[in-house]
């Protein structure tokens, strides 16, 4: 009988070492799984963060670059727009209202003057010059419509030649050595973009 009991004994410790290890590994997936829920959260988070930093460096540079384009004019300075990213579906939409968006170029910025707020494509690097001179050529929009230049100017062109040559001249102190290059523009193109073909 004591061998019965024995084995009883062992079968019985067997099953509460089972219940025992199944409570420990469910505890343990739980664990996991609060982690894993985690880390979602904790890289939407990071990804906010992110793009609060991205909204704020805008900021910034948008202040400096409103600063540097009322040392470089007759403007008076208005107050430095709101800078927001959107992708390229998006800034086409705004720039070419109406057309078929295939047709149309890549956008690196868009101004608009009705919310007196520039649009930057989502995939903007701010730390390299030549992308980041898409919101000063932006800017310099914003201070045309505070000032009313269009009103003294022939047409619109001349407008976008005038942040064009800004955009060029900024690149240059950034140590861009050949600025229009870098924008994919040469001076033929430039003298273009800033005549009244009408």
């Amino acid at each position: 009988m004591n061998a019965d009991a024995d084995t009883a004994q062992q079968a019985k410790q067997q099953r509460q070492a089972r219940k025992e290890e199944q409570k420990r590994l469910h505890s343990l997936e739980r664990e996991l799984r609060s982690l894993l829920l985690c880390v979602p959260l904790l890289l939407s988070l990071s990804a906010a963060q992110a793009g609060d930093n991205r909204a704020e460096r805008a900021m910034i540079l948008s202040t400096n670059m409103t600063a540097w384009v009322a040392a470089h004019t007759n403007y008076t300075a208005p107050n430095p727009p709101p800078v927001e990213f959107l992708d390229q579906i998006d800034l086409r939409q705004r720039c070419y209202p109406g057309f078929d968006l295939n047709l149309v170029p890549q956008v690196g910025g868009v101004y608009d003057p009705k919310n007196k707020t520039i649009y930057l494509d989502v995939d903007c690097n701010l730390n390299e010059p030549t992308s980041a001179s898409y919101l000063l050529h932006e800017v310099v929009h914003h201070f045309q419509l505070a000032n009313d230049a269009h009103l003294l100017v022939r047409c619109r062109e001349q407008l976008e030649g005038e942040a064009v040559k800004l955009q060029s001249l900024w690149l240059k102190e950034k140590g861009v050595s050949d600025p229009l290059e870098s924008l994919g523009i040469d001076e033929r193109t430039l003298r273009i973009i800033g005549s009244c073909q009408r």
